[in-house]
């Protein structure tokens, strides 16, 4: 382990996190990627729906882990870690505005910081929530967390152009523009590698700006530091970086016999020693 906690420093909420510099938001698939996390340093977490389908052999897509499997599983993190922890909350398992309230009080109760909620239902049919409907759910999952937690960040998205390309920054932007108005913490607009696009969304989306930073990208968290973006998330590159690290190393065993690996395995003493003591059997 490489990283370590910066002792002495006290933590910081999720939002005070978001009010404060830029801050990496290290997205997690599980407890055990959880706790390596914290213990390197990261000041936050957050879930990836995609890293979480993957580990069960799910696609990700919205409605391929329903909601209490996709609860239970931030649960688990955030009875793992002491830093706060963003649920990837998809479309809020549902397509009403009380769908999206109940998903908000679900992961509060689980001891989530925070969620993101996505405009795009995850229905072929349905397809993108009319602009007044997806403004109309984030009011939903604001108005609930600040009746039951104040320090909850929502983190409302606009999706489009992770389907339609940049032809659809206008309207990526118009919708981050009447999220924040509905009093959205945090806006995050998918697919914008563009330096030049993210410093627009940064100018006038009209709140703090997340942009996914994923591994091998081309951009660092200087780059986006002095972009003025302010939360930098990583999506499921982790979880996909580290699968490839396994596939490598299992596809050398089996066809060489050499398990000798370029960087020493974890021992489980180290492992161990990452999560909490007091925790009841399962």
């Amino acid at each position: 382990m490489q990283g370590h906690r910066m002792h002495g420093q006290p933590m910081r909420s999720l939002r005070e996190l978001h009010q404060a510099d830029t801050f990496v938001l290290v997205n997690v698939h599980d407890a055990g990627s959880a706790a390596l996390a914290a213990a390197a340093g990261a000041e936050a977490l957050g879930t990836t729906s995609g890293g979480h389908a993957y580990t069960i052999g799910r696609p990700d897509a919205a409605g391929a882990i329903g909601r209490a499997k996709a609860v239970a599983r931030v649960a688990e993190i955030c009875a793992t870690v002491d830093v706060p922890v963003s649920a990837d909350a998809e479309n809020g398992w549902g397509h009403s505005p009380d769908d999206v309230a109940r998903t908000i009080e679900l992961l509060v109760e689980a001891g989530a910081a925070g969620a993101s909620i996505e405009d795009w239902s995850g229905d072929a049919e349905i397809g993108f929530y009319e602009q007044a409907l997806a403004v109309e759910r984030i009011a939903a999952a604001v108005e609930t967390a600040r009746a039951l937690d104040p320090d909850f960040v929502v983190c409302a998205r606009a999706d489009r152009m992770t389907h339609d390309g940049v032809a659809a920054f206008d309207d990526a932007l118009a919708r981050l523009q009447a999220f924040a108005a509905a009093g959205a913490h945090c806006l995050y607009a998918p697919g914008v590698s563009d330096t030049a696009l993210i410093e627009r969304l940064v100018d006038e989306a009209g709140g703090p700006v997340n942009a996914l930073l994923s591994v091998g990208g081309k951009l660092s968290i200087d780059d986006m530091a002095s972009i003025g973006v302010r939360r930098v998330s990583l999506g499921s590159s982790l979880y996909q970086a580290t699968m490839a690290v396994f596939d490598r190393i299992v596809c050398q065993v089996l066809t060489t016999g050499s398990l000798s690996v370029d960087t020493p395995p974890l021992d489980w003493k180290t492992i161990e020693s990452l999560f909490p003591t007091d925790r009841q059997p399962q």
